[in-house]
């Protein structure tokens, strides 16, 4: 079996995001910016497949045998970063998170009555980042330093965001100014299918303060991760191709972010630029059926133009 994480690097306008996710996840809709505010987005998933058809590709990120906090580290290795959660089940909090805030979740459709909690974590390590992931936790800040509080009056304690039954757990946490932000962002979620997670016009304002906005997206079988920045870093595909090469994995750049994306269609393109002499040998064995996948497709476009 082949392991390859697969990456995009695009122009992302939140006013006209686009699709997410094959119908699994959309966009919260909201009103449009007044203007395009120039933003990137780098999109990384990754697979296991057996050919070059990909036809049994299991896809997420995970499959790529890296981890979302681990990609995100080697990509910000200096920078702070906070992971922040909005309806977190109340039994997994981490038990350093801050800032706590249990509401009462109500769903259409679902329980009359839902507690949730919403939090931030500080996370040190890419393994602080994959635990904070797993409690709940579904956007992380990239930060040049600790967080600061930018509204000209310091709040002397946290008061609830939305609700108004909210009894907020004074311990810590986002100062009130980023937590208004970030509140835009998460807090407007729809159950699905298709759920509705982020709210993308909220990612300029939050940018403004931050080098990255971080949200975990789903793939077909497992979680993404879309990197949001004003100016995503040059060394991107190196710093990706490193971290494969450190598990035996294969670097696969998109056109388009890879959970709307032909994983074959992928591998055919990286074939015609693979340079044997100084890579070796092309890592996908083709597939047993050729008249399944891209390559076939190619060629049938191609007898159908010679009899044109």
């Amino acid at each position: 079996m082949v392991r390859a994480l697969g990456y995009s690097l695009s122009p992302f306008d939140p006013s006209d995001p686009g699709r997410l996710c094959r119908g699994r996840e959309r966009w919260v809709d909201a009103f449009p910016l007044d203007e395009d505010p120039g933003l990137s987005r780098l999109v990384i998933s990754g697979a296991l497949f057996s050919d070059d058809s990909a036809r049994d590709a299991q896809r997420g990120l995970s499959f790529s045998g890296l981890t979302i906090g681990g990609v995100i580290r080697a990509l910000y290795p200096d920078a702070t970063l906070v992971a922040c959660a909005e309806d977190a089940h109340p039994r997994e909090v981490p038990v350093h998170a801050r800032g706590l805030e249990t509401y009462d979740l109500r769903v259409p459709g679902g329980p009359l009555h839902q507690w949730a909690v919403r939090w931030s974590l500080a996370c040190e390590t890419a393994d602080d980042i994959d635990d904070a992931l797993e409690a709940g936790a579904e956007c992380i800040l990239v930060l040049d330093g600790p967080l600061e509080d930018t509204a000209d009056e310091q709040p002397t304690e946290l008061a609830p965001l939305a609700d108004s039954h909210v009894d907020p757990d004074n311990g810590g946490g986002m100062p009130r100014s980023w937590r208004e932000r970030v509140y835009l962002l998460m807090g407007h979620r729809t159950e699905g299918p298709p759920s509705r997670l982020f709210q993308a016009t909220a990612l300029p304002e939050l940018l403004d303060d931050a080098q990255a906005i971080v949200l975990v997206h789903q793939d077909k079988h497992a979680r993404c991760a879309g990197v949001y920045a004003r100016t995503l870093p040059e060394t991107a595909p190196d710093v990706l191709g490193s971290a494969c090469a450190g598990v035996g994995s294969l670097a696969v750049p998109f056109a388009i972010p890879p959970m709307l994306a032909r994983w074959d269609r992928a591998l055919w393109e990286l074939r015609q630029h693979w340079d044997p002499e100084t890579l070796g040998d092309y890592p996908v064995p083709p597939a047993e059926d050729v008249h399944y996948g891209w390559a076939r497709r190619r060629r049938g476009n191609k007898l159908r133009q010679g009899e044109e």
